[in-house]
């Protein structure tokens, strides 16, 4: 419902623009204008109106992705969150898709953060920058693995079924099989969740990193470095058994 209640506000605004840009008294542009500058002004306002309309409307009522998404949908950490918005609007699905689209934007910041610390520590090219390197793409990659996973989970959840479910005993259809369809409705919010804070590991992982190789300055820090990034590839690795 508010989905359509900021629609219909959406399109309102549209029509109070468009009446005070064209209205007699107000602004009153017009294609036939005398001044060449407001005849133009009446066109390129026209196309920008036409062009939101559709924006806004086309933005507002797509519904979520009808296929799974492949990992070649997601190229990068901008693109999984273009995909999380797609359940911002469900009920049941939104804070877990806040909370991931949250950790995309952490993980960009973290692997920026380290990328700059790491050119300042070793040369580019070097074993020990590709070291690093390596697992920060790692941890990106499986980020954005995890996001496509995820996706393809909300994608699945019917939303009116989970609620009519709600009320399972109060209707004809056998609650043996509905207690069956709830539990998996819980498992996939449970694999969702997991998703989420493996996520939340590798971030806690990174940002160790990143303070520790930004102070590293003998051999000792060296050797915790190098188990951080052991733990860190575990962690990435974990992401396959959500695939």
């Amino acid at each position: 419902m508010k989905k359509y209640l900021k629609l219909i506000a959406a399109n309102l605004c549209i029509v109070v623009a468009a009446v005070i840009l064209y209205s007699p008294g107000l602004l009153c542009l017009r294609v036939t204008d005398y001044s060449i500058f407001r005849a133009g002004m009446s066109i390129i306002a026209l196309l920008a109106l036409i062009s939101i309309f559709f924006a806004v409307n086309i933005t507002f009522l797509k519904g979520p992705l009808q296929r799974p998404v492949l990992p070649e949908d997601v190229q990068n950490l901008e693109n999984a969150k273009e995909i999380l918005k797609y359940y911002n609007s469900s009920k049941f699905l939104k804070s877990m898709a806040s909370t991931a689209s949250e950790q995309v934007d952490r993980i960009f910041k973290c692997r920026t953060r380290l990328s700059a610390i790491l050119e300042q520590k070793f040369t580019k090219g070097t074993m020990s920058w590709d070291k690093f390197n390596n697992v920060v793409v790692s941890a990106e990659s499986s980020a954005i693995k995890n996001v496509v996973s995820m996706a393809n989970r909300m994608q699945l959840f019917d939303e009116k079924e989970f609620i009519k479910l709600q009320n399972y005993r109060e209707d004809n259809i056998p609650d043996d099989i509905q207690e069956e369809q709830l539990r998996l409705y819980e498992k996939n919010f449970e694999d969702i969740k997991n998703m989420i804070a493996l996520n939340e590991k590798i971030l806690l992982k990174l940002n160790t990193l990143t303070m520790e190789v930004s102070s590293s300055s003998n051999e000792k820090n060296a050797d915790l470095n190098d188990d951080l990034l052991k733990e860190i590839e575990k962690l990435i690795g974990e992401t396959k058994y959500y695939q």
